[in-house]
């Protein structure tokens, strides 16, 4: 089973699939097999932290309202974690053509997301949400396995400054080694602030609510939720008011120790999986969206 993505006059759909698609990296990319950045963000570790880039993302208060003034977040909340997934996948593990195409279609979904304070093509913002997915990949797959080499971190935020230019920011506003990407990272951090519009986003979010057969994903759910409240800083876990009791630190400990324990074990070939499932059909952005088996949007 997997997910499909396509474009249709500049909307997101999501087809959820029987048969996997399985889409292989492409061999024309802007990464190389076997560079850090594939490395890294193909394991399942990077999966693993979603929940804490979004949550570090909607922190960032012009984020959080664009994504509450613009989106359906009420109806349909994992739309932008989908689409991030997607996003990133294409991008890293794409060919330069799929890079290219994903670096409009950004363009044009967000050519409207503008408000009081906000305007979605912002750099700064662009920036931002590329930084949460290079520092919670980093953090987690170091936490899973091993220590990044000075090198792989700064190759990591090299490579990473290209991913950001197609989302449409530059790379010389971009921190281009580790110890850069640290400083920049400390500092966004410190700057960050959760409002009421990141709160009604992060509940919904984190409800799973619009997943089909919902019930059954309850329990991967308060296990999301546990692993993203014990991965955020305390301020911004206790910003959203994410419950970090007993029960929940017991949890995330149960959740990040077993993957720490089974991840390593698990072939490369499984563990590596998650950009091929989330990772669009050849050319699905130029074609329009045909009549799935389920769809999100339904």
């Amino acid at each position: 089973m997997s997910l499909e993505m396509t474009f249709n006059e500049g909307q997101r759909r999501f087809a959820l699939r029987l048969d996997p698609l399985l889409v292989r990296p492409s061999d024309d990319g802007l990464f190389p097999a076997g560079s850090v950045i594939r490395t890294v963000y193909a394991d399942a570790s990077a999966t693993l932290g979603s929940g804490r880039a979004l949550l570090l993302q909607l922190a960032h208060p012009a984020i959080a309202a664009g994504v509450h003034d613009h989106s359906d977040y009420e109806n349909r909340p994992l739309d932008r974690l989908f689409g991030t997934l997607f996003a990133v996948s294409a991008v890293v593990f794409g060919s330069r053509e799929e890079a290219e195409q994903i670096g409009s279609a950004i363009h044009r979904v967000h050519t409207g997301v503008v408000g009081p304070g906000y305007r979605a093509l912002d750099p700064e913002l662009l920036c931002w949400v590329n930084a949460t997915l290079l520092g919670t990949a980093a953090m987690l797959y170091q936490r899973m396995y091993h220590r990044l080499s000075p090198d792989e971190l700064d190759q990591l935020a090299a490579d990473s400054c290209l991913v950001g230019e197609v989302f449409g920011c530059p790379v010389s506003e971009q921190p281009g080694t580790w110890p850069e990407f640290r400083t920049y990272w400390d500092r966004a951090v410190g700057e960050l602030d959760v409002t009421d519009p990141a709160r009604r986003v992060a509940r919904s979010l984190l409800s799973g609510r619009g997943l089909p057969a919902r019930p059954a994903w309850l329990a991967p759910l308060a296990v999301a939720r546990a692993v993203t409240a014990a991965t955020l800083p305390e301020r911004i876990r206790d910003g959203y008011g994410l419950p970090w009791r007993t029960r929940d630190r017991a949890l995330a400990a149960a959740a990040l120790g077993g993957s720490k324990a089974l991840l390593p074990r698990t072939p490369l070939r499984w563990r590596q999986l998650g950009p091929e499932l989330f990772r669009p059909p050849p050319h699905p952005l130029s074609r329009p969206a045909g009549p799935p088996s389920a769809s999100p949007d339904q």
